[in-house]
């Protein structure tokens, strides 16, 4: 049985991007682990081997320096986040686009949601989702 799924992110220059994350995302950093002092990672001095974004107890990142080459690229995956207000979707659509590139524009969609796509500057794809909550078939527009 799965119990929890925690997606690994690969990013150039990892250290400043926690700090970025950490400041859009909110939540706390956790067992940052840096290459200073490892005998393995002796040519790598200010790496981040290991750290952890504990936005809240089901949301977890872990994020890790581009330390091999063919980590360069981040991948085929997008992080896709459900927000839970269209407020918290805009701000956090403004932190990640800023010196970053904006895929789709922050907009309501054919499917009813808001949804985003935006390439973070530190080169991590980010699609993000707000779903309005139904109104009843009898409440007036607001």
């Amino acid at each position: 049985m799965l119990k929890q799924i925690v997606p690994e992110i690969y990013i150039r220059d990892c250290a400043k991007a926690l700090i970025f994350y950490k400041d859009t995302f909110g939540g706390e950093i956790k067992n940052l682990q840096m290459s200073d002092n490892m005998e393995m990672f002796k040519r790598m001095k200010g790496k981040v081997v290991h750290a952890e974004l504990h936005v809240n107890n089901r949301c977890i990142f872990y994020f890790v320096d581009v330390l091999d080459k063919k980590r360069a690229n981040v991948g085929n995956v997008t992080l896709v986040l459900h927000m839970q207000t269209k407020q918290r979707m805009q701000q956090v659509y403004d932190a990640l686009r800023e010196g970053g590139v904006v895929g789709m524009e922050l907009q309501k969609t054919y499917w009813g949601e808001y949804h985003a796509i935006v390439t973070d500057r530190f080169g991590a794809p980010w699609a993000l989702n707000f779903t309005p909550k139904k109104k009843a078939p009898d409440s007036p527009d607001q």
